[in-house]
């Protein structure tokens, strides 16, 4: 491959060098010279063209004559492995996730560019810092948490340059990425990802072996960046339009739609082990909503929301999923609670609110109370719909302002 260049670059150079005499020999012609000064100029650059060619002839013998054949074979190999880039994007760059697109996208990397890990650096924290969205190969999956600057590492260095970036010494990257299995990791390089020659993060390559440095390779990193760059940045669009469909945009909980997926996967893994993982959703919503909104604005009764959704998740587990539903309800799914512990956990809730006023307007301070309803998986039903139908039913029961004109039957009654 290099000597394929080389002699590409040598007859461009004879091509050049020929039009230049030919000018040369026209000017010497038309000038005001003597008649024997111009046959003496003429002459010399004959002799001088003649030694160039000769030379050109030389090194045109030596060069393999199935060098140039086997260059463009190669040629051929890797563009066919970049196609095959293009088509993971066009095949999968909607039906998998940022994970998995990121270990097709790395596999298919490796045939090209031979590493033994890869890292997936993403622009955050207001374009200053890189954070770690992906990491894969010799236990780098177990990163979660590292940031660096930009412009420090060749991850930085690539985002800041635009171009690749290699690292033959990766004592600085061992530095910035402490918890990092690097051991056995020699070298490194870094392909910034662009959109609108913007970089927006930057893939880099790590291997146990020196990093190919030659103009030939970073070209290949080249048009290896050009082709990841748009799959990543769909992979991250397509995400983001998924969470924006199932989050709620008020309190940033996830919203309805969100709640039932969760709970259809969590009833999945009850049905399966019945009798030792119950399940509990709960069911509320906030007292004299519409009076507070209607008294003080939307505003006001936006951040009430807000400060609800705040409160009650302080109170859940970990394990826990807290939704907001319509208007000034909230959905919350307890896996492995029975009814004892989601009446427990109902109880802290509460608590929580009565020595935590709200701040509804300056100098005016008001108690939140809220309006609870529960359903146990198997002994108040085992769907979705018969699960949230009897949760709503015990809200309604605690909503109900007159309850001694209210007859409220035992469920065992009903139907």
């Amino acid at each position: 491959m290099a000597e394929t260049n080389r002699l590409k670059r040598l007859y461009l150079f004879l091509g050049l060098l020929g039009i230049a005499g030919f000018l040369l020999v026209f000017l010497i012609a038309s000038s005001d010279l003597a008649i024997g000064v111009k046959l003496f100029a003429v002459g010399s650059v004959a002799v001088l063209f003649s030694a160039f060619y000769f030379v050109s002839y030389k090194i045109q013998q030596s060069a393999d004559p199935n060098e140039y054949v086997t260059a463009v074979e190669h040629d051929k190999a890797i563009e066919e492995k970049l196609l095959a880039l293009d088509e993971a994007h066009q095949f999968f760059g909607t039906s998998l996730t940022s994970t998995d697109m990121f270990r097709l996208i790395s596999s298919r990397i490796s045939d090209i560019f031979p590493s033994d890990a890869s890292v997936l650096f993403l622009v955050d924290d207001g374009e200053t810092k890189l954070r770690i969205a992906q990491a894969d190969g010799r236990n780098l999956n177990l990163i979660t948490n590292s940031r660096i600057g930009i412009g420090d590492g060749a991850a930085g260095k690539a985002v800041r340059s635009g171009l690749p970036e290699t690292s033959a010494d990766i004592v600085l990257e061992r530095q910035l990425m402490p918890e990092a299995n690097l051991d056995g990791i020699r070298s490194a390089v870094a392909i910034p990802l662009l959109s609108e020659n913007e970089a927006f993060g930057v893939l880099v390559l790590y291997s146990t072996s020196p990093s190919n440095t030659s103009p030939a390779a970073v070209q290949l990193l080249e048009a290896i960046g050009e082709r990841i760059a748009p799959i990543f940045r769909g992979s991250m669009a397509f995400e983001q339009s998924l969470s924006t469909a199932l989050t709620d945009p008020l309190t940033s909980l996830p919203n309805e739609r969100a709640f039932f997926m969760i709970l259809e996967n969590q009833l999945a893994e009850s049905h399966r082990h019945r009798d030792d993982r119950p399940l509990s959703v709960l069911v509320l919503d906030v007292k004299g909503f519409s009076d507070m909104n209607s008294d003080y604005g939307h505003a006001a009764g936006d951040d009430l929301l807000s400060f609800v959704a705040d409160g009650v998740k302080e109170q859940l587990r970990k394990m826990d999923f807290l939704a907001r539903s319509v208007n000034d309800e909230f959905l919350v799914i307890l896996p492995t609670a029975n009814e004892k512990k989601a009446l427990e956990i109902v109880e802290r809730i509460k608590a929580r609110f009565a020595d935590s006023p709200f701040a509804i307007a300056e100098n005016e301070n008001i108690k939140i109370w809220l309006n609870f309803g529960w359903a146990t998986f198997w002994q108040d039903g085992e769907t979705p719909h018969q699960l949230l139908q009897n949760a709503q039913l015990r809200k309604q029961q605690a909503k109900s302002a007159e309850p001694s004109k209210v007859l409220w039957f035992p469920k065992e009654y009903i139907n």
